[in-house]
């Protein structure tokens, strides 16, 4: 007769997302913090980290960022190594990454507010290069349009759709998005992420050829 024995109580149902950290961290860590800078030098949290986080939320099954420290770290806090961070860290990392508007005047005396984003669209190819979906030198096309999303956030604004909400401008090579022009502070696409429609917008395609984030990425 066979004996089982317990040799753990560490026990979580999340334990196949720590492979998925660790390649996060081996293909994109360095680019991210070399991008957006280092956030601290001893004590916190760098921006690979906050990002690495967000996206276990995601892929976990969360609805909000809150689920984070409410849900989720609990069993993200058992990786030997790999730290994960609150959902107020989250937050404030998403407050320092906000952009500031740029205004536009046309000849009739309309304004027009944009926001490009420049870092993260910056991060957006330096992520598709690092993880070989891009090619240094190589050709592709490039389709360009606006993409819409219905919400009655505070800044949203009226759409020739007939309802409240965003329409970024979304560039894309392939099915991979490569860059994106905001008409609101850019803070707003990452607000989205109360509802979890994030980090999958600005990291689509980190992980094509993992088929277990690909099946993930697919049911949302």
């Amino acid at each position: 007769m066979a004996k089982v024995q317990i040799k753990s109580e560490k026990l979580t149902p999340f334990g196949g997302i720590f492979s998925i950290m660790e390649q996060f961290d081996a293909l994109l860590a360095q680019t991210i913090d070399s991008t957006l800078g280092l956030r601290c030098t001893m004590f916190g949290y760098q921006y690979s980290e906050i990002l690495r986080s967000l996206m276990c939320v995601y892929l976990c099954g969360g609805s909000c960022i809150e689920d984070v420290t409410t849900h989720l770290m609990k069993h993200l806090s058992l990786h030997p190594t790999l730290r994960t961070c609150s959902a107020d860290t989250i937050l404030r990392a998403i407050e320092e990454l906000t952009c500031k508007n740029i205004t536009y005047k046309s000849a009739s005396g309309n304004s027009y507010d944009f926001n490009t984003a420049d870092k993260m669209n910056c991060l957006l190819i330096k992520a598709l290069l690092a993880t070989g979906q891009l090619k240094s030198g190589q050709e592709y096309d490039f389709d360009f349009d606006h993409q819409f999303i219905e919400t009655e956030k505070y800044d949203a604004k009226p759409t020739y759709k007939k309802f409240l909400g965003y329409s970024p401008g979304v560039a894309v090579i392939n099915d991979m998005i490569v860059g994106i022009e905001f008409a609101t502070k850019v803070r707003f696409i990452f607000g989205l992420c109360k509802d979890m429609r994030l980090f999958f917008l600005f990291f689509p395609h980190t992980f094509p050829r993992n088929p277990l984030v690909s099946s993930l990425i697919s049911e949302k």
